[in-house]
């Protein structure tokens, strides 16, 4: 039997599907992959031929319960009452999380690890197996800007910066050190290692690979040589097509702007979907919405825009003008790949940090936070994402972005360490 490469996912559609690119990646190369995650990723595991091994719970369902929690977009007392209301209620989720999780990685050759997913370095060191992290943000440190997944700015000298990754780190583990804790000891191996999983990997001097564009985030000049950007992680589809009713819409007039806010738009759908059906109005621009029956019902009589539960993004972004979105990783990669203008409406976590990459390669104007955003103000951002610059710039860094073989990079790096 060949042994197995684990991969444990967490999170959203966003962090998962990333992640099934590299296993899918690692499968065609020759290996044995498995990738555990949750239950309802399990059809989108299996059709790229990965073994699929459940982890029950998700953390990130809490957060559709609550707008302001890992977010300071209600404000910061809010958002800090929400964050402790939230880290209470995903504790014995973590716990299930983590013994599924050992479950899933017990005799595994080599582990692999995502951000939201970190605390399995904890699993790879008591096991003895090697561990490498696959990021989709840039999360080593460096003084050339702060961490992605604080809201703080450019300007903060290099010590504060620094302090900014010290910061991020201790929030990602702290919370949850009772839960790892209790684990470890009811677990075989060493007693008296170290909880910090990013303490852990520098330990042992875990590679990390970046799925993320060079183009976008130039690796710092200061970070380590086994912590690696290879480019982004797409996994396309060549069975996928658009719905009928879009291909329509799209013949019907002007490319329009699409408009979706991720996995944050299921937090106040209805508040954000009158956002952007004023915004449109006033910006006098087509526009296709990415939302449910209820948003559908909001725009009812309206012939200049379309609401959809989804499109695959590989297929609908390089026919629209402009992609409006909240600014997750994915979904910033996958305007970026299609060459179009890109606003972000970011609402918290690496949101902010992606609007700020995006302006400063000039693929997009300066990112909108949310709790700013009204529509006059959209509709401003949507007309200045049109100018001519942006557009040349889109298509530029489409192109670059295009000719990566981001998963071919990573692969060739997994293989190097695979025992």
């Amino acid at each position: 039997m060949r042994p197995t490469i684990t991969i444990l996912a967490s999170g959203t559609l966003g962090d998962v599907r990333p992640l099934a690119a590299l296993g899918k990646g690692l499968h065609d190369a020759g290996f044995a992959v498995a990738l555990a995650t949750h239950p309802r990723f399990a059809p989108l595991v299996q059709a790229q031929g990965l073994a699929f091994r459940s982890i029950e719970g998700n953390p990130s369902d809490l957060l559709l319960h609550d707008d302001a929690a890992l977010t300071f977009d209600g404000g910061v007392g809010r958002g800090v009452v929400a964050t402790l209301r939230y880290i209470r209620s995903a504790q014995a989720i973590y716990a299930r999380m983590l013994d599924a999780a050992a479950t899933a990685c017990y005799g595994s050759a080599l582990i692999i690890v995502s951000l939201a997913s970190c605390w399995g370095q904890l699993i790879a060191t008591t096991f003895g197996i090697p561990c490498v992290w696959a990021p989709l943000q840039p999360v080593t440190l460096t003084i050339r800007f702060p961490s992605p997944l604080l809201p703080v700015t450019l300007s903060l000298g290099a010590r504060a910066r620094r302090l900014s990754y010290t910061a991020v780190e201790l929030a990602t583990w702290l919370p949850w050190r009772t839960v790892f804790h209790r684990w470890r000891a009811r677990a075989p191996g060493p007693r008296h290692m170290s909880l910090d999983p990013f303490a852990l990997a520098r330990t042992s001097s875990a590679p990390f690979v970046y799925g993320f564009s060079p183009h976008v985030v130039p690796p710092p000049d200061d970070w380590p040589p086994h912590h690696m950007v290879t480019g982004y992680w797409f996994l396309d589809h060549p069975a996928e097509r658009l719905a009928p009713e879009i291909e329509s819409f799209l013949a019907a007039g002007d490319p329009p702007i699409v408009i979706g806010f991720g996995s944050m738009g299921g937090r106040r759908p209805r508040d954000d979907a009158a956002l952007a059906l004023e915004a449109l109005r006033l910006a006098q621009r087509r526009g296709i919405l990415f939302g449910s029956a209820d948003v559908a019902r909001l725009a009812a009589g309206r012939r200049d825009v379309l609401v959809v539960p989804y499109a695959p993004h590989r297929l609908l972004f390089p026919r629209v003008a402009v992609a409006v979105h909240h600014g997750g990783a994915g979904t910033t990669a996958a305007s970026l790949r299609a060459g179009i203008p890109t606003m972000t409406v970011p609402v918290g976590i690496d949101q902010p940090f992606w609007g700020m990459r995006v302006a400063a390669i000039g693929a997009g104007p300066p990112p909108l936070p949310r709790r700013r955003a009204t529509p006059d103000r959209l509709a401003h951002a949507i007309v200045s994402a049109t100018d001519d610059l942006i557009r040349v710039r889109a298509a530029a860094i489409g192109r670059l972005i295009g000719a990566e073989e981001g998963v071919a990079r990573a692969v060739e790096v997994v293989a190097r360490v695979m025992p």
